[in-house]
């Protein structure tokens, strides 16, 4: 009889437990800054990153380092900045998700930067730069989701007719660079479907999305927080079961 209450108090015990790891919820900050670069994130990496102390880390940059006319570098230095960030993050004992950036309309995008500067087509240079990212996962041994190919998938963008990227039919803007509120929110699936196929969705708790404007979600609501309208708000609402 002492023994079958003792069985039962610690199954009991051991049911709340699990429960409690279970139903904990997940610390998402929003560290995305627009018109960051990769030099960008390299300065307040130590502020919006380190002393944080991150157990995932989901890194999406690249975009004005390779789109920005006013701010574009090399592939060589690109991957270099990008190589000097992930290692930073580990050393300080975080893991690493790459992201690959998403597809652009180049229409727009040649309305707001200078075309002769581009010696190949944007969305060209975006898929070097992805080839990048995934070289430097592979050398420093860290995760990587291509949302890149998420897109292509969709055939996005269209130009002036889709849903998720800005433009003058969606949202009256000539921007074909950021995502539309549905756009962010197709990237939050997207990402968490990756992780969740990986068995990661519950592994960690306290994930910082570190990035340009695409992480803090510029042209929708809630620019830089988890409440709003960017990818790491919906990822948040998505891994919290938040309403």
């Amino acid at each position: 009889m002492h023994l079958l209450i003792v069985l039962l108090s610690m199954s009991l015990i051991y049911c709340k437990a699990s429960k409690s790891i279970e139903t904990r919820p997940v610390v998402i900050l929003n560290k995305g800054v627009g018109g960051n670069t990769t030099a960008d994130l390299l300065k307040r990496l130590q502020v919006d990153v380190i002393d944080e102390k991150p157990d995932l880390v989901i890194l999406m940059i690249g975009t004005n380092d390779m789109l920005n006319s006013r701010k574009m570098i090399s592939y060589e230095t690109y991957k270099s900045n990008l190589t000097r960030i992930v290692n930073t993050i580990k050393k300080n004992k975080s893991e690493v998700l790459l992201m690959g950036s998403p597809t652009v309309d180049s229409v727009y995008l040649f309305e707001r930067h200078d075309k002769n500067l581009f010696k190949e087509t944007p969305n060209k240079k975006i898929d070097t730069a992805i080839d990048m990212v995934k070289q430097v996962a592979i050398e420093q041994n860290v995760l990587f989701f291509n949302l890149n190919q998420s897109f292509k998938t969709k055939e996005l963008p269209k130009h002036n007719e889709d849903l998720y990227i800005r433009n003058p039919k969606n949202s009256n803007a000539k921007d074909g660079v950021h995502p539309t509120p549905l756009g962010y929110k197709f990237i939050a699936e997207e990402l968490y479907n990756f992780l969740s196929k990986e068995g990661l969705v519950h592994k960690y708790t306290k994930i910082i999305c570190f990035g340009d404007s695409i992480t803090k979600g510029s042209g929708a609501k809630g620019g830089g927080t988890v409440t709003g309208e960017n990818y790491p708000s919906f990822l948040n609402k998505m891994i919290n079961n938040l309403n």
